[in-house]
């Protein structure tokens, strides 16, 4: 399973709409979980907190981070694919708050991910990650999706 953690609610109904959308077409679970956004420096602890009680130990943990590492897709399909088989905990992602991730999630990360060196509105995030979930599904598969 895919577990997608996220702080703050989504409240814009056409990027729910294509997030469901990608997520009804994945071949495996994609599971959203919301937290609350305290919205402050100081609230990304608690934040932090927050997240990490979502998290199993056995759980591959993906901290999505401007400096993280950047992938293309094809690269992605391979961590996803390689996860997927070997590993026995969820593929957990993690897309932190207006103040970014807590020193505690980004320390848990296993991987740190950058989508771009730019930066993007939380909830719109949510579906450009679902999105290239889909695409790196859909890689492994051969479908001409990615085309």
């Amino acid at each position: 399973m895919i577990k997608i953690l996220c702080v703050g609610k989504m409240n814009q109904k056409g990027l729910q709409d294509s997030i469901q959308y990608y997520i009804k077409q994945c071949p495996i679970d994609i599971e959203i979980i919301e937290v609350f956004d305290e919205a402050t420096e100081q609230g990304k602890i608690v934040e932090g907190q927050r997240l990490l009680s979502k998290i199993k130990e056995s759980d591959v943990v993906v901290a999505l981070a401007i400096l993280g590492k950047p992938m293309t897709s094809e690269a992605f399909a391979s961590f996803l694919d390689e996860k997927m088989t070997y590993h026995q905990g969820d593929i957990v992602f993690v897309i932190g708050g207006s103040y970014g991730l807590s020193e505690d999630v980004m320390k848990r990360a296993n991987v740190k991910l950058s989508f771009s060196t730019m930066t993007f509105p939380h909830q719109l995030m949510r579906l450009i990650l679902v999105e290239q979930i889909y695409r790196g599904l859909m890689i492994l598969k051969h479908h001409p999706y990615h085309k």
